[in-house]
């Protein structure tokens, strides 16, 4: 065997058991985050502290201390714990092949590698060029996370994590204020143990925190509301386009297109024999 090939062996096993290590990552990961612990407390804790400022600012008070980003990450949850686990089985079949330099092991591993491979590279052109696709999946569930908002004195999960998206991110709603005609807890009556009407956004939704509500009863005639801005491509820039994301992205493509080269080499320069490395 020569020396490309040899090398291509050696890289073939040892990148096989990063991915396998890394897609450990990935399922404990996503159990985590399914589970609903706070593995991102530096977010939330930043989250936390501007909403306990603001709904001060506004005249009212809310426990914080149930505020959860789980809801708005599940469908990355799942999505890293089917990764994980299809990452760690295709891993597990490259080592075995690259050690043990079995043919017919390697050729179901090179045809799944190139076409999960594939899969990916379109999934994320469709993402990042024209996420359309990506959206009509993902953007109704987390929709669906509105219907019990509750207003800026809303305790639940759900209302506590939209009260902090909106005030942290400037925005108002999935796509814009429309998005909270119609709930069944909102608008709220009182705030602040005052009563209060008229309001065609949330209160969180103003420019500037005050007991002054004219900006949520009247947000069209004035710039002082975020009522046109969405919280939907907020929230996916903040997830997708974080830079540490794209990176773990891009490695994981290039790593990909390394091991099939190789693979692809191996079997074009290999005999009948099983060898070990």
């Amino acid at each position: 065997m020569g020396v490309i090939s040899l090398v291509g062996k050696l890289v073939l096993v040892i990148v096989n058991m990063v991915l396998l290590l890394l897609s450990l990552v990935m399922i404990i990961l996503g159990i985590i985050i399914v589970a609903g612990k706070d593995i991102y407390n530096d977010l939330l804790d930043k989250w936390q502290t501007k909403l306990e400022t603001s709904v001060n600012d506004l005249g009212a008070s809310v426990d914080t201390s149930d505020l959860s980003l789980s809801d708005f990450l599940v469908p990355v949850a799942y999505a890293l714990i089917v990764i994980g686990i299809v990452t760690g089985a295709l891993a597990l079949l490259g080592c075995i092949g690259g050690c043990y330099t079995l043919k017919i092991v390697l050729i179901v591993y090179v045809i799944a590698t190139a076409a999960i491979f594939l899969v990916q590279l379109i999934v994320c052109i469709a993402v990042y060029a024209d996420k359309s696709t990506f959206d009509s999946t993902v953007k109704p569930y987390i929709k669906d996370t509105l219907d019990d908002y509750a207003g800026i004195e809303g305790n639940d999960a759900n209302s506590l994590a939209w009260n902090a998206l909106m005030n942290y991110e400037k925005c108002c709603g999935m796509d814009d204020y429309n998005d909270f005609t119609g709930l069944a807890n909102w608008p709220p009556s009182t705030i602040g143990g005052n009563a209060v009407s008229g309001l065609v956004t949330p209160v969180i939704c103003c420019v500037t925190k005050s007991t002054d509500y004219t900006c949520a009863k009247a947000p069209l005639s004035t710039s002082t509301n975020y009522y046109q801005t969405g919280c939907y491509d907020k929230l996916f820039d903040l997830i997708l386009s974080n830079a540490l994301v794209v990176t773990v992205i891009v490695l994981l493509l290039a790593a990909q297109f390394v091991l099939i080269f190789f693979t692809i080499w191996i079997l074009c320069t290999m005999d009948n024999k099983i060898d070990i490395i």
